[in-house]
């Protein structure tokens, strides 16, 4: 269904992305694909139907909640290739052999379809895990995807491990693709290329996606409700075409709240704001400056002029604040896609979030 609130897997229910669907499917033979747009743009959704769809055996790596400790990734990863294993269950040769491969390392213990990975002085190394993928995948004639899903949240030593990797397995192994999802666009271009990465300069398949334009929102809130047989006023559904401004995660949303609860447009769009008002407030309790609920909440306002800014904040301040210190706020929201190089929030249900934080 259209407005499943889960991530897509079937074709029927991926809503035209033909071309970034055209353009992943035609590319999982090639070694690194990242997949990036901004949050709530469809792009696991993509990933996941496009390889569901070709039946290409994949490894999801889900890397929302951040992480940088090594104990988290490898507990994270334990599960990735648990699923993985699950996924491969009916093929009880492919199985025993990949139980076979991988108990050779060191760190990994397996009962059942259960994977668990060391994380400590005995942890198997990543390129030891991706080597035993890519051995498993040359005798068993297929090809592996391994995914990571906001891969920019990494930090930390588990960022250079992975990166590390990635750029090895690059280099040697040509049975295994990467495919590296990002919403916080600075951040993922950090990941792959600033010059001390040891991805810089590696060659990638680069898949966008994007917002609906008008005309598109408007066919897949009709379409979405057609397929419940629900009706709801045509002026209600531009009205919520105009508040959501063609991110389809809030569209499908919107969709799913109508449905489940009949609900109006403006409790839906309340209950929006509060999750990513919880965004936002998760997103601040990182930042070492208390200016950043000051800052969102001016470009909020529509207060972009450089100079009507730093009065904005020296007001509620009552002192002088320094260019620099505005300057490097307003960079890490744009690194996080949280704004644009206009200063205009990317998200409007963002924008209306940021209205609401305490300063």
């Amino acid at each position: 269904m259209l407005f499943d609130i889960r991530p897509k897997r079937c074709r029927a229910d991926l809503y035209n992305f033909d071309v970034e669907y055209s353009k992943l499917i035609n590319s999982l033979n090639k070694p690194l694909i990242v997949v990036r747009g901004l949050r709530r743009t469809g792009k696991t959704s993509l990933i996941l139907t496009a390889l569901e769809e070709t039946k290409t055996p994949y490894i999801l790596i889900d890397l929302r909640e951040g992480y940088r400790s090594r104990r988290e990734f490898y507990r994270i990863l334990s599960r990735s290739i648990s699923m993985f294993m699950g996924r491969l269950s009916t093929k009880k040769k492919l199985v025993n052999l990949l139980i076979k491969m991988l108990k050779s390392l060191r760190g990994i213990s397996i009962s059942g379809l259960q994977v668990s990975l060391s994380w400590g002085r005995n942890r198997p190394l990543l390129t030891e895990i991706f080597r035993e993928l890519d051995y498993f995948a040359l005798k068993s004639n297929l090809r592996i995807i391994l995914v990571f899903d906001e891969v920019q949240k990494l930090a930390g030593v588990v960022k250079e491990d992975v990166r590390n990797a990635i750029a090895y397995a690059f280099d040697y192994m040509e049975n295994l693709t990467f495919i590296l999802s990002g919403s916080e666009m600075g951040l993922l271009y950090n990941f792959l290329g600033e010059p001390r990465s040891p991805l810089y300069g590696r060659a990638y398949v680069d898949v966008q996606t994007r917002k609906l334009s008008r005309s598109e929102s408007i066919d897949f809130l009709t379409k979405g409700f057609r397929q419940l047989n629900m009706k709801v006023p045509e002026n209600e559904i531009e009205e919520a075409v105009d508040t959501l401004n063609g991110i389809i995660g809030w569209l499908t949303y919107y969709g799913y709240s109508k449905w489940t609860k009949s609900r109006s447009l403006q409790e839906i769009k309340n209950e929006a704001v509060a999750l990513a008002r919880t965004e936002l407030l998760n997103f601040i309790k990182y930042r070492v400056s208390k200016r950043y609920p000051i800052i969102l909440k001016a470009l909020a306002k529509g207060i972009r002029e450089w100079s009507e800014l730093k009065r904005y904040i020296e007001r509620i301040e009552k002192r002088e604040v320094s260019d620099r210190v505005i300057h490097d706020i307003i960079q890490q929201l744009k690194k996080h896609s949280i704004i644009n190089n206009n200063l205009e929030y990317t998200d409007p249900i963002i924008k209306e979030a940021a209205k609401t934080l305490p300063t």
